[in-house]
Parts: C-alpha cells; structure tokens; sequence
C-alpha cells in the first residue's frame, strides 16, 4: 500500500521537510514583527496576507515531506505559487493602491456572499441553486440568519465608501459594466490571469513548468504519468502511495518559493531589512547547496 524508503530516502525527505520547516518559523517571526511594529494600515494588509498564506503553504507542505506524500503536495504549491506572484506583483509599483484593490475585492466578494445568503429571491442566490441539489433541495435559513448576513452587507457598504476607494470603486464599477471582475490585480488596465502575471514579473517559467503541472494535477487532468510505475509482462503497474519519484522536483520549487518570498517580504516591509536578511541566511545557503547538487546529480 505505501513505499519503503531506504535510510537514504528518509533522511532526504527529513532534510527537505525541515528546512522548509526553518523558513516558515522564521518567516512567521518576521510577519508578527511587521505586524506588531506599528500601526497597520488598510493598504498593509494584502501584503501580511499573502505572506502568512505562502508561509501557511510551506508549514503544511513540510508536514507532508515527513510522511513522503509528494504528489499530495502539488496543490498546496499551486496556492504557494499563486500567492507568491501576487505578492511580488504587489510590490511591483504602487503597493498602496494595489493593497487598496486587494481588500476592495475581498470585500466585494464577501458582499456578494452574504447577499447570496440573505435575499432568497436575489438572482443567482444560494437558495435558487441549490434547487438542482438532490441533497440540499429546499433548504431554508431562519429569518434571524438571513438579518444577520443583510447586516453584514449593510456593514461592508459602509466600509466601501471610504474615500481612499473612491477611484478603486469608480473602476470596479466601469469594468463591472463590461464583465465579472475575477482578480483584484486586473484594476486599472492590469493582468488578467497568473500566466500575464509572471510574465511581467519575468518569471514566466514558473507557469510553464509548475503552475500548469500543479494545476492539471489538482484539477485531476494530470494523474496517469506521476503514478504510473511501468509495465510488467505487458500491464500497467500504478505506484503505491507515497511515491518519491517527484520529491526534487516539489521540494525545490516549494523551498526555492518560500525563500524568494521571504526575502521579497523583508526588503519591502521591514525596516531593518539586513538583520532579517540575516537571519534566513544560512537556510538560503542549504537552498543554494542542495540546489546545486541536485542539478550536479542529473549531469
């Protein structure tokens, strides 16, 4: 049912597991750093967001290294990804407007949610979707539920009308009349998917050869080749559970990630960058040093 590591294996998905491990605990002591420096500002909150999330990604990746679920660690990456290159777009240009727009597309989002939830006739409303639902047909809230989540709306109105969304709104409402707003990155004439994202980050690699991997994987596209083992007398042979074959591939990329986002966070966000910098030093070394061998190894 599951692999049989050799000592060799287990001491490798040990080391990779832990040093994940050491950029997560380190990362996690330079968010609350930031978080607990000053006041934190509306426009500050996308950037400790994203970070805690990319750092909540490595924990949990690192967890899975220990018990050598690989495959399993795929769409966790994707999320990784994903926030890393929101994260450097952010920091791009203009952070206080894309901060701005990040926490005016959440709200939104949130809006529509409870709007969904409490006007049973709004169109598009979880009650009128849920009658195709066998399980769920007809399943109703208590009117108390329902004025709770119309507060809710009610509240995040107020919140949008603050003057420093004022253009943000004004531009959320003129793409609004075109089509759905899907990302809050694609405001002001910005891109409109992860790949164009890379792209002008000019890390358009990371899409070509992970973002899709990881995708077609999560989405259950892609899950014939990482477990197919080979043949025997002619049939297919699926691997057991935990296979390794994928481990450098994974586990450089998710480490190779939460480094570059650790850093990008210290240089845009701390303002003793150096000793931070410091800090995770010895942990970029081992990344470095492990990333060597493993491209020594496939020469």
């Amino acid at each position: 049912m599951y692999q049989e590591y050799s000592e060799k294996e287990k001491k490798l998905l040990s080391s990779y597991s832990t040093l994940l491990e050491n950029f997560t605990t380190i990362g996690m002591e330079v968010w609350r750093q930031k978080q607990n420096s000053q006041e934190i500002l509306r426009h500050d909150l996308a950037s400790l967001f994203l970070f805690r999330q990319i750092l909540e990604m490595g924990d949990a990746i690192s967890v899975l290294f220990k018990a050598g679920c690989i495959n399993a660690s795929k769409p966790l990456l994707r999320t990784l990804l994903e926030c890393y290159l929101q994260l450097k777009y952010l920091f791009e240009i203009n952070e206080t407007q894309k901060g701005l727009q990040f926490m005016y597309h959440y709200e939104t989002r949130l809006k529509e949610h409870n709007e969904k939830l409490a006007f049973p006739e709004k169109g598009g409303s979880y009650y009128e979707k849920l009658k195709k639902d066998k399980h769920l047909k007809g399943l109703d809230l208590p009117k108390w539920q329902k004025e709770i989540f119309s507060k809710n709306v009610e509240q995040i109105n107020l919140a949008q009308n603050d003057v420093a969304y004022n253009d943000i709104k004004m531009e959320y409402e003129r793409i609004s009349k075109k089509r759905k707003v899907k990302y809050w990155y694609e405001l002001f004439d910005g891109p409109t998917s992860a790949e164009e994202i890379l792209k002008i980050v000019e890390e358009a690699a990371l899409y070509e050869f992970i973002y899709r991997d990881c995708s077609k994987y999560a989405h259950g596209e892609d899950i014939v080749h990482t477990n197919l083992q080979g043949f025997d007398n002619d049939n297919y042979i699926i691997a057991d559970l935990r296979d390794l074959r994928q481990l450098d591939t994974v586990a450089q990329t998710s480490i190779m990630l939460i480094e570059r986002a650790c850093l990008l966070f210290v240089n845009n966000k701390i303002k003793d960058s150096k000793e931070a910098v410091a800090r995770f030093l010895p942990f970029v070394l081992e990344a470095q040093s492990n990333r060597m061998e493993t491209i020594i190894s496939t020469l």
